[in-house]
């Protein structure tokens, strides 16, 4: 009897303890939930000097690290006052519905000289990488050097705010038309018991917004990053991590409706997973946040390329992972091999479990995708697989696209195939070579344009094509001067304006071929040849990705690339987890690649000797 109390006892201890810890887990995501939603609103949308001045990309960190230890909703509010106070002295916090709070004072006593100051985000440009020019983020009337970067800050996360260009200050110009009304309060409740009060409009004077924070934030920064963590064994870093990447597409991505993706769920079970996580698993764990994006795009990188592969190149068809390239000749493997399984795993196995970490827009994509990834990795790493029941032994040698490169062939993207047939390959082909066979492509009788890949900047073809000067515009970049993306009060739309251009090559029979490996500025290409019917396409859907990457870099050198506007058809309709859909359907086949066969390019063939 004594020893089965004992064990009662201690069940009910172990389920005590259970319980606790659940509920102290389900306390921490609660605070970090209110803490990601204040981050972004204070991030991106108040408009104080000191808020443009702080590391975010620590302020992350520290702030996950300080409300992670809040027991109550009482010291949450307290913590979550004091951590943004420094940076946003005009923000308010509270627990209750602030609808009938006094206004908080934001206008200076004497205004001369003070000049309204908001954000402005086309796309964003704020804390991410520079290489984009198209995307622009403005803190409207502050100062700013004539290279455009506000108080001389170059606008990386990572950036030390040391400028090398002209240091001459002006106020910063709007980007478009559209600001917050002047005495605008952005109100939001942000947890259970939480709300946030913040202005989206301040005063400025000689670079300074009123009122000024009773805190140095470059003093504020240096005394608390000596106790804020500095990797991904930290719990409240990969939390912070989490939380700075889910605010960039909150306020900025351009496809939540298309795609259906409820976002704040994402935030809350990334915050979860990562509980269980490590050093180790932190990239994976943003790679599942931004999977849930099905963008195409989107690409997260450390500074060591997973993509290196054996010497080899494998697909996805007819449900089976199959050999369709051999670049080692000392290998017993044969094209149209089937791998069954991949470091003792099965191939099928494999294919379900990859399916979280990968963003696909479509299943072309995924199928695309998937195959690297099963057998990438990190250089000169080592993995086995099993084939026909015999197991291979191989290195990760070369970066798979380096690999893909170095095998291109030797026609230089085209090739004559009889009865007034030319192949290009624009996946290849330059514009100069196109440009030189243009006698023989004048004479031809049918032109089959092959883009089962990345055209080689070959869309100066396009020209040839058209019979109309080009006046689409396919491409939005969205106007944002509120959180969440709420009230956008515009987009601007692009075009490429495409001309026609002698000789003219659309009186014959044209032909392009395309799969779910078109992504991107292949679809650009797409885009032309659908919305002026200028060829019959055959083969699969394409990816359904297209227009201007943007991307940023989180502590820990973790990089992360998306779609930063909306690319549509040529007719306006979405393109975005779509794809430009082929007039005829074709399939890839594993006999077909046993025999060396593209059935792609036989049914293309067939077309232009109809």
């Amino acid at each position: 009897m004594d020893f089965a109390r004992k064990s009662l006892f201690s069940l009910i201890l172990i389920a005590c303890c259970f319980l606790k810890c659940n509920a102290q887990k389900n306390q921490q995501v609660e605070n970090l939930t209110a803490f990601a939603k204040a981050y972004g609103y204070v991030k991106y949308f108040h408009p104080s000097t000191e808020a443009d001045q702080v590391d975010w990309g620590w302020f992350s960190v520290y702030g996950s690290e300080k409300v992670m230890q809040c027991q109550s909703k009482e010291e949450l509010l307290h913590t979550m006052q004091q951590i943004f106070e420094p940076i946003a002295p005009t923000l308010h916090f509270s627990l209750a519905d602030p609808s009938t709070e006094s206004p908080i004072e934001i206008s200076p006593s004497k205004g001369e000289g003070y000049l309204p100051v908001y954000w402005q985000h086309f796309g964003v440009s704020k804390d991410m990488n520079k290489g984009n020019p198209i995307y622009r983020s403005v803190l409207v009337n502050s100062l700013q050097t004539a290279d455009g970067d506000q108080n001389g800050s170059s606008g990386n996360q990572n950036s030390t705010g040391n400028n090398t260009g002209n240091t001459e200050l002006a106020p910063a110009q709007p980007l478009f038309q559209g600001s917050p009304n002047e005495n605008e309060i952005w109100t939001k409740q942000i947890g259970k018991d939480l709300w946030i009060r913040m202005p989206l409009v301040l005063y400025s004077k000689d670079g300074q917004t009123y009122p000024k924070s009773s805190t140095d934030i470059d003093a504020f920064m240096t005394s608390e990053e000596q106790s804020t963590p500095t990797d991904a064994s930290a719990l409240s870093f990969r939390c912070g991590n989490l939380i700075n990447a889910w605010n960039v597409f909150q306020h900025f991505y351009p496809y939540f409706t298309e795609m259906n993706i409820d976002w704040e769920v994402e935030l809350e079970a990334s915050l979860r997973r990562t509980y269980t996580g490590d050093f180790d698993g932190h990239m994976n764990e943003l790679k599942r946040l931004t999977a849930a994006l099905k963008d195409n795009h989107v690409s997260v990188m450390d500074s060591e390329s997973p993509y290196f592969t054996p010497p080899l190149d494998v697909a996805w068809i007819e449900g089976q992972l199959v050999i369709t390239e051999v670049y080692d000749t000392t290998l017993d493997l044969k094209l149209g091999d089937t791998i069954e399984e991949v470091n003792g795993t099965a191939t099928q196995e494999l294919y379900e479990d990859i399916k979280p970490l990968i963003s696909a827009a479509t299943q072309g994509w995924f199928d695309f995708m998937a195959p690297i990834l099963m057998v990438a990795g990190k250089p000169n790493t080592e993995l086995s697989i099993t084939v026909a029941g015999k197991t291979h032994e191989l290195k990760r040698k070369r970066n798979y696209y380096a690999q893909k490169d170095s095998i291109k062939s030797l026609t230089h993207g085209y090739q004559f195939l009889g009865d007034g047939i030319v192949y290009l390959d624009l996946d290849e082909l330059s514009m100069d070579t196109i440009n030189q066979i243009m006698p023989q492509l004048e004479k031809s009788k049918a032109i089959i344009a092959d883009v089962r890949g990345y055209p080689n900047s070959n869309h100066g073809f396009i020209n040839h094509l058209l019979t109309e000067k080009d006046k689409h515009k396919w491409m939005q970049v969205d106007h944002f001067i509120y959180p969440d993306q709420q009230d956008i009060p515009g987009f601007s739309e692009f075009g490429w304006e495409m001309q026609p251009k002698d000789p003219y090559l659309g009186d014959k029979k044209v032909i392009f071929i395309t799969d779910g490996r078109a992504v991107s500025y292949a679809e650009s290409y797409l885009g032309f040849i659908e919305g002026y019917n200028l060829a019959t396409i055959i083969g699969q859907p394409s990816s359904g990705t297209n227009g201007n990457i943007n991307s940023f870099t989180l502590p820990g050198d973790y990089t992360i690339t998306f779609t930063g506007l909306r690319a549509l058809k040529h007719d306006g309709s979405q393109l975005h987890g779509i794809g430009f859909l082929p007039d005829v359907y074709v399939e890839r086949t594993i006999e077909g690649i046993r025999t060396g066969r593209d059935e792609f390019l036989e049914k293309a063939i067939e077309i232009a000797k109809e």
